[in-house]
């Protein structure tokens, strides 16, 4: 735990650098290279590998307060390694022993994964157009991607496709390889510097050993699911910590709203009350993640479904607060500061726009929904829509003993 200690503080010093060159960045549409650079001399790409492959063993306790404390200085840099994390994190509980030797062992190094897996167009969860081909010296890969987060910058970029047999997979290519075009034209109003153009792949060659088989047990594939949706809770908890500094910092010295009959914002009564709200969701934001990481780094191969698909809803729960919060607090600030803070200048519609933009990941008004049926009803959502398609949990549990079975028996699932 001291290691933990250590690596955050020193991450919270690197932070506070980060986030002096944040509007810049922001306003340049300018990509961190040094600071990409910075991360990986202190350890942050490597911070979930096990240390057997060179990485620093944390668990998701830390790797969530790491992802926030980099947010919280610059909701873009916050944003790339969502991806990355979770791709360590397939591979070190789904890739076999030889993949995880391989790519675990170059991620150790200092490495990280860029991100390939939504296509044009809308598809339900396991689909995709992009796919492998058999070919002399493995396979060949082909299709477009859009939102390609961190493909710009990465090592290596983790592709979402489909193998001969139409399984999902992830195939694992260089950034450099044959056949890889990535167009740097993300223009979104906001999280602008997370590379996350669009990338096509024309018969990229992909190994034997870069083709990762998602788990058919649903054990394992929440398991997967709840750390990328924790993740991004992560993401969020820090951009509402950002934009709260910054209101906390405006109320020191701005003056109190029209109509208060206070001069100072601290003798604004009602504006102190907003603030102290503020403060109350954040912090409410952060415990409850907080809380499903903790439950998240005690799973282990042997945990009950049922257990994992609690703290699959636990996570659910927390990136339903955590992007109200978020919402609430970027957009509240305006209110703290009045309107000198709406000037371009000040820097705090980054806040905004980030917490916009990312907040659009995925359909959260679906999720008390889903969280509702799990309740009352034990009807499981999609572990990756986190909505529909919904399954009886009877038939999940069924289809993970069978694979139980078939993993115990030495018999491809």
């Amino acid at each position: 735990m001291t290691d933990a200690v250590k690596f955050l503080a020193e991450l919270s010093a690197l932070a506070e650098s980060i986030a002096t060159s944040a509007d810049a960045r922001d306003r340049q549409r300018a990509y961190g290279h040094d600071v990409i650079d910075q991360l990986r001399a202190l350890g942050f790409w490597r911070l979930n590998v096990p240390v057997a492959y060179g990485g620093l063993g944390f668990d998701h306790e830390v790797l969530i307060q790491a992802v926030a404390i980099v947010a919280k200085a610059d909701g873009s840099l916050g944003q790339i390694p969502q991806n990355h994390f979770n791709s360590v994190e397939r591979l070190r509980i789904a890739g076999s022993p030889a993949q995880r030797d391989h790519y675990l062992s170059q991620i150790g190094a200092g490495q990280f994964f860029g991100n390939a897996t939504a296509e044009p167009g809308e598809r339900y969860p396991g689909e995709a157009a992009a796919a492998l081909t058999p070919a002399a010296e493995g396979w060949r890969l082909n299709g477009r991607k859009v939102y390609s987060t961190g493909a710009l910058l990465a090592d290596h970029i983790s592709v979402q496709c489909l193998d001969e047999t139409g399984r999902a997979c992830s195939a694992i290519v260089t950034r450099g390889a044959a056949g890889v075009t990535i167009t740097d034209d993300w223009d979104g109003l906001g999280q602008r510097t997370t590379a996350s153009g669009s990338s096509v792949f024309v018969d990229t060659p992909v190994s034997a050993l870069g083709v990762i088989s998602h788990p058919r047990d649903p054990q394992v594939s929440y398991r997967i699911s709840a750390q990328s949706q924790l993740l991004h809770a992560a993401i969020d908890v820090g951009l509402a910590e950002g934009a709260l500094q910054r209101a906390v910092d405006l109320s020191r010295h701005v003056h109190g709203g029209r109509g208060s009959g206070a001069k100072a914002f601290a003798d604004d009564v009602l504006g102190i009350a907003q603030l102290g709200e503020l403060v109350l969701l954040a912090g409410a934001a952060r415990r409850l993640t907080e809380s499903a990481a903790r439950r998240l780094a005690a799973n282990d191969a042997h945990t009950e479904l049922a257990t994992v698909l609690d703290i699959f809803y636990e996570v659910a729960q927390a990136k339903v607060l955590t992007t109200r919060a978020v919402l609430e607090v970027s957009s509240a600030l305006f209110d703290v500061g009045g309107a000198s803070s709406a000037r371009v200048g000040s820097g705090l519609d980054r806040y905004w726009r980030d917490a916009r933009t990312h907040t659009l990941h995925d359909a959260v008004r679906w999720k008390p929904h889903s969280i509702g049926l799990w309740a009352s009803q034990r009807i499981v959502a999609d572990p990756w829509s986190i909505g529909h398609p919904y399954r009886p949990y009877d038939e999940l549990l069924t289809a993970h003993r069978l694979a139980r079975l078939a993993a115990a028996q030495e018999v491809p699932a």
